[in-house]
């Protein structure tokens, strides 16, 4: 079988066994069907509850929510001290005032309990509920879920794990303690890193890329790209969507013709998109393999996150 060309940006990492099994999962007939259906996973879904394409859809945001639910799951293993407020500012993006505003909206809407703590009163316990940890395992979820078009079976469904609080908690702080180690499933994607610093720009990148993949797979929707179309979709203005868009054509990394169209498409663009799908393919079924082969009780250090996972497919 013929090697398959990762994305340049992981060439330093192309010999781990992560990437050596995503680019197995990209040698797969089916995998630009899978991409498409992560793709499709993630513009189709229209908040019930809250406004999640504002309030999660931003990487300071997002993170700031992975390591709440991170910091929340060692305190539970006694592997941490209790996620306060102030512990959260110190290990999270952003400002402390911005971490306290975000927090205080999170309480706001129920998605973050606090809890006095039972040893010391003054220090209030944060909490993230399942609402909040379905909202940040979104895009994981759908990551998941899309594999299975070309990966065996797991021992743990998508649906069982996205409705188990205890599974899910820990599914996720695994993949925060993982990044604090390595950070080779996003840093080295530069398209991806600049969309998700824009409100909803992962989705309208998801989008776009949907659009070329239906393109290729000869098909495609007719003006599903226009201004319109996409502000209304993710909730943002039309401005907004101009000024992501317009970045893109400038950098040259795709271009959206004025009636909605794609009308540029650069293969390097596309492998990028498609090597970052499959890192996050291997790297969260990996994940689920090691919260199943857990016993009741154990904890995996977060220094032995990178070999756990690298064993678990040796």
């Amino acid at each position: 079988m013929s090697e398959t060309r990762l994305y340049a940006g992981v060439n330093d990492f192309a010999a781990d066994t992560l990437w050596v099994e995503a680019a197995r999962l990209m040698r797969h007939p089916s995998y630009g069907v899978a991409v498409l259906s992560y793709c499709e996973a993630m513009i189709a879904r229209v908040p019930k509850v809250l406004p999640a394409n504002k309030l999660f859809a931003q990487k300071q945001r997002y993170l700031v929510s992975f390591i709440l639910i991170c910091l929340h799951v060692q305190w539970l293993q006694s592997r941490g001290p209790a996620p306060s407020l102030a512990l959260l500012q110190r290990s999270a993006p952003g400002s402390p005032r911005q971490i306290a505003a975000f927090i205080s909206g999170l309480r706001d809407r129920g998605l973050v309990t606090a809890t006095s703590l039972e040893t010391d009163r003054r220090t209030q316990v944060l909490k993230p509920s399942l609402e909040l940890m379905r909202e940040i395992g979104q895009s994981p979820l759908a990551i998941l879920s899309a594999a299975e078009v070309v990966a065996p079976p797991l021992p743990i469904r998508t649906d069982d794990l996205a409705g188990d609080e205890t599974l899910l908690a820990h599914w996720l702080a695994l993949s925060a303690e993982r990044y604090t180690v390595k950070d080779d499933l996003f840093g080295p994607f530069p398209i991806i890193v600049r969309h998700s610093e824009r409100d909803a720009g992962h989705l309208v990148f998801c989008a776009v890329m949907a659009a070329a993949l239906r393109q290729r797979q000869g098909g495609g929707i007719a003006g599903s790209l226009t201004y319109r179309a996409l502000a209304e979709r993710f909730d943002v203005s039309r401005q907004h969507i101009s000024n992501i868009l317009d970045e893109a054509a400038e950098k040259s990394w795709y271009c959206v013709s004025p009636g909605g169209e794609l009308a540029l498409m650069p293969d390097d663009t596309l492998l990028q998109f498609e090597t970052w799908v499959a890192g996050q393919m291997a790297h969260y079924r990996r994940l689920v393999l090691a919260i199943a082969g857990k016993t009741s009780g154990a904890a995996i250090p977060a220094g032995a996150i990178v070999q756990k996972s690298d064993a678990l497919s040796d």
